[in-house]
């Protein structure tokens, strides 16, 4: 099947062999090299994106069928949308060769208009993720253990360490955006809200996860290093996620520190553990850990102590 990208369209499946839409007449060979093969979602008039999995026909022998994904911002009209797209595109083209994330080659940003109508489309083509993202376990297997949880935390703070280091600043971790590959590797998604460290304080952030002054837009942050700590905050609250099974956003809040009451949920969680997750979250910025190798060193400290089978 070829699909078409044209978002006014009304019948946008078409049979393979075709080079153009069969109801409306758009061309199904985007910039000449990619066919799509079928949306990843359903597409939604009120999502400002459609992504779909696409076949690369490029030039080169290591490219010709490759599998990829293909994000496609739809709202062009709006400045601020395709700030945000335009930004992911340079954080993910500024990071390639860092496996921990999507790959993008220096060409896969590009705009197209299309023929039969003044709508413009801007494009961004990334590799595809083998897996199932952390959302996706959790619906399966309903928490995880804490041995699994302690790897994973290692991996994504060792993610965090490599991000940060070109003072980068995620700012949408969740489990929907960790995809787990077959091997047990973590990889961090979806780059929308991404920027760099202290620049935009725009309000964003998905609820329950987002560190209160990155939904407030005003980051409380000593300078602009600093704020990568919001990612921590979230990154706190995807392990209660992760461990307990329950979204952040439906445990109660302490309405004198802004906590959540969590613990009680979390099974068979050594102290360390839950102690370590609650400074990622502390509502207060300056008061979760200063930087990645922190959190890392005391895993490790801990590691030593006990032994890594008693995890």
């Amino acid at each position: 099947m070829s699909y078409c990208i044209n978002p006014q369209c009304t019948q946008r499946e078409n049979p393979a062999a075709a080079q153009n839409c069969q109801t409306c007449g758009t061309a199904l060979l985007i910039v000449d090299r990619y066919r799509i093969l079928k949306p990843v979602r359903s597409p939604n008039p009120a999502l400002a994106t459609d992504i779909f999995e696409v076949e690369d026909l490029g030039t080169g022998e290591n490219e010709w069928g490759t599998v990829k994904v293909l994000k496609v911002l739809k709202h062009t009209h709006n400045p601020n949308l395709v700030r945000l797209f335009q930004q992911e595109a340079r954080v993910l083209i500024w990071l390639a060769g860092r496996g921990e994330v999507p790959q993008v080659e220096p060409d896969g940003y590009f705009s197209i208009k299309l023929s039969h109508n003044s709508q413009k489309l801007s494009c961004l083509v990334m590799e595809k993720i083998s897996g199932e993202n952390l959302a996706e376990f959790l619906a399966k297997n309903q928490y995880v253990s804490q041995e699994l949880a302690v790897d994973w935390l290692q991996q994504m703070l060792h993610i965090l360490q490599k991000i940060h280091k070109y003072h980068l600043v995620h700012r949408d971790i969740k489990p929907s955006n960790l995809m787990l590959e077959f091997d047990g590797k973590l990889r961090l998604i979806d780059f929308g809200a991404a920027t760099e460290a202290g620049i935009d304080t725009a309000p964003v952030g998905s609820a329950g996860y987002g560190a209160p002054e990155q939904i407030a837009g005003k980051p409380e942050v000593r300078s602009s290093s600093r704020a990568s700590l919001t990612d921590f905050f979230a990154l706190g609250r995807t392990f209660v996620h992760l461990l307990t099974g329950i979204s952040p956003i439906d445990f109660p809040v302490n309405p004198k520190t802004g906590k959540i009451n969590w613990r009680n949920q979390a099974v068979g969680v050594d102290e360390w553990l839950l102690s370590s997750i609650d400074q990622l979250m502390e509502p207060l910025p300056e008061n979760r850990p200063e930087n990645t190798q922190v959190i890392l060193e005391k895993i490790k400290n801990i590691d030593l102590l006990m032994g890594a089978s008693h995890f």
